[in-house]
């Protein structure tokens, strides 16, 4: 497995900065210091960063892109927005999307570095696996700004939905229907978004003195085929939930899918809430309830803040939470007595 240069650091008791100064064959180092590092990388299986070694070279007039799939969808309509303000400020964009996998999401950061863009927004997934990569990025000094989900410690801004108020606002809803056998399918909670869901949806049910026990967040995939398998389970619980919150609208249609399969209907058997509102939500044979994401606030202001860093401009490294709103449907309804 390749190390990075914070394994390189911690093996060298040395700082990242001194690791990157040898591996940019930077002159402000001592040569025997230098000498121990490139050892170390070679023995420790170092790859190089095409983030790194790209800004030394310095970068173009190119702002980078990086969008995962499951808010392509929710954000294909500020696309266009990044595009015209991007080229009002003098740069051209380079827009990527990855498959999902991790290291898909690997690739696409190294395309962009290795294409010395000026600065990117990146929506990387919200447990993302290349979070090394992109706290070198930032460390490399590369202007940087995150949309939509959020990574813990980066030090960059970030910028996005209100994600404790994501399951906060759907339990409550569901609460006030009479439901509460409750299930969340979450998102996992070794990462900052998937903390902040899962507060808020035991607030929501402690609130109304429901208990919530760990049978209650089951983590899930961010698929189709992840919410069908979830509901699948579910269903051969003792008592099984009369209502779900998906992380996602996506497993959302799974849990739709496995309902109807079961010969469950939506909503009298079982209410469902997703989130992301995708463009067909209201479309669906029965009509999702879901949360609905500021996108094109989010661009702006992400775009907003990259613009002003790629200025000189100083901005707060800080984390942007904007509100979310719950859009109502016909796939929840009054829990049955």
């Amino acid at each position: 497995m390749a190390s990075t240069v914070y394994d390189i650091a911690r093996a060298a008791s040395v700082s990242t900065t001194t690791v990157l100064r040898a591996l940019w064959d930077k002159d402000d180092i001592k040569p025997e210091t230098k000498e121990r590092i490139l050892k170390l990388a070679a023995e420790m299986n170092y790859r190089p960063n095409l983030v790194a070694r790209s800004l030394t070279l310095g970068s173009s007039h190119f702002v980078g892109m990086l969008v995962t799939p499951s808010v392509t969808t929710t954000y294909a309509s500020s696309i266009g927005l990044v595009v015209r303000t991007v080229r009002k400020a003098g740069y051209g964009t380079l827009c990527y999307t990855t498959d999902g996998r991790p290291d898909s999401e690997r690739m696409c950061l190294e395309q962009l570095a290795s294409a010395r863009v000026a600065g990117a927004i990146v929506i990387p997934e919200a447990d993302t696996k290349n979070v090394p990569i992109y706290q070198e990025m930032a460390d490399s000094g590369m202007k940087l700004v995150v949309a939509h989900s959020c990574i813990d410690g980066l030090n960059v801004p970030q910028v996005v939905g209100d994600n404790y108020q994501v399951t906060y606002l759907s339990a409550r809803y569901l609460l006030s229907l009479g439901h509460t056998n409750i299930v969340y399918l979450a998102i996992p909670q070794d990462c900052l978004l998937g903390r902040e869901r899962a507060r808020g949806f035991r607030d929501a049910l402690q609130e109304a003195g429901i208990p919530v026990s760990p049978a209650s967040i089951v983590t899930c995939g961010n698929s189709e085929e992840a919410g069908r398998k979830a509901l699948t389970a579910l269903l051969q619980r003792k008592k099984a939930p009369t209502a779900i919150i998906a992380r996602h609208d996506s497993v959302a249609l799974g849990v739709m899918r496995a309902a109807f399969a079961a010969g469950l209907s939506i909503p009298d058997d079982l209410s469902l809430i997703g989130n992301s509102d995708i463009p067909v939500a209201d479309l669906l044979r029965v009509p999702l309830t879901s949360i609905r994401h500021p996108a094109e606030e989010v661009a702006r202001t992400a775009i907003t803040k990259l613009v002003s860093m790629l200025g000189g401009a100083k901005i707060e490294l800080d984390i942007t939470k904007l509100g979310v709103e719950l859009i109502k449907r016909a796939s929840c309804a009054p829990a049955k007595e």
